[in-house]
């Protein structure tokens, strides 16, 4: 590569890192849009940001082109930057693949060569389990396994993550106290993307503890600040906050007979069976019982030992996952089970009839 061609794609690099897309995005497009596209392997990191541009300016036809190329350049050279970029516009991106992205990220964090790149791919893995739902505690072992930062946004990113888990866990006052420390050290202008992710993270706690006033003044706070952005992934969150708020459907109630093999589970004019031998059934029973189940009385019925966290967690969750998917059936337009510090929640009101004996 020429030494003006390396100077200008540096400083592309620099108006990127700067948020400063559309200047970044003319820089890239300048160079690349010169080749006959035959691009070097020096050209491969310096080609997944001006993708990321791409994304975040919403340029859907000039994507699709280099995204491309990229997935054909990823095989030949199979550089970690490159897994990486596929593995963000596989998240971000129209058509999310979040199982190929997570592949992708396996790949680069068990690469000690690329060590440079694991944190960010750490966040980036655990923000595809974030995406999955209901996987608060995968989120968890991922971000707990990074260490501090000296680079000052990757370490404003990894303090975001560690409040927005205390949150997703139902530690609301916690992570509000954290969170509020944390804007103290925190410039609008300098640090405005985390700015505006903290304020995103803080909107969805106002909304979790239902505190609709706080929550209505501080989104249109962020509407301010975020209009000033290009960035389509931010209006992207701004927009799911939004309809948090506007929306919130009210669940059901679930109407359940016993039968002689199972549960039989009535609503929206549907129904499921739920045969007592499976673990579902054992939860689900639970929740006949109570609307909040902690982890150890899971533990006690449907493993039949004393919970333990380093083993249990994830096979709770597993079978949480199976209730869920089995309740959906009855076309909620909520979560039917809600995750709340050291249990669950069954959010639909359960009335037991007498059925079939």
């Amino acid at each position: 590569m020429l030494e003006k061609q390396k100077k200008d794609l540096d400083k592309a690099k620099d108006l990127f890192f700067s948020w400063k897309l559309h200047e970044a995005y003319a820089v890239f497009r300048r160079f690349f849009d010169r080749l006959p596209f035959s691009p070097q392997p020096e050209h491969a990191l310096y080609l997944s940001y001006f993708v990321r541009c791409l994304l975040e300016l919403g340029k859907e036809r000039e994507l699709n082109f280099y995204l491309n190329q990229i997935e054909n350049l990823s095989s030949k050279w199979q550089t970690d930057e490159l897994y990486y970029q596929l593995a963000e516009v596989s998240i971000l991106g129209a058509e999310r693949n979040l199982k190929s992205a997570k592949e992708l990220l396996t790949k680069v964090i068990s690469n000690p060569e690329s060590s440079y790149l694991h944190t960010k791919a750490k966040m980036l893995l655990a923000y595809c389990y974030d995406c999955e739902g209901d996987n608060v505690d995968a989120c968890r072992r991922i971000i707990d396994s990074i260490e501090d930062s000296q680079d000052r946004p990757i370490q404003l990113s990894l303090e975001l993550w560690r409040i927005k888990i205390l949150r997703d866990e139902g530690k609301l006052d916690l992570a509000e106290e954290k969170m509020a420390k944390l804007f103290k050290e925190l410039d609008p202008i300098r640090d405005w993307y985390a700015y505006f992710s903290g304020k995103v993270i803080l909107g969805g706690l106002y909304i979790l503890r239902d505190d609709k006033e706080q929550a209505t003044q501080l989104l249109a706070e962020t509407r301010a600040i975020v209009e000033k952005s290009p960035f389509k992934t931010l209006k992207a969150q701004l927009s799911a906050l939004e309809e948090k708020l506007n929306t919130k459907p009210i669940a059901p109630e679930l109407f359940c007979e016993h039968g002689i093999k199972g549960w039989t589970v009535f609503c929206n004019e549907k129904k499921i069976e739920l045969s007592y031998q499976t673990l579902p059934a054992k939860i689900f029973e639970l929740f006949t019982k109570k609307e909040w189940i902690d982890k150890s009385q899971m533990a006690k019925k449907v493993f039949k030992k004393d919970y333990e966290p380093a083993s249990d967690d994830s096979k709770l969750q597993y079978q949480i996952h199976c209730l869920r998917k089995i309740l959906l059936e009855l076309d909620f337009e909520v979560d039917p089970i809600s995750f709340e510090e050291g249990g669950y929640r069954l959010v639909p009101k359960v009335t037991i009839r007498e059925g079939e004996v």
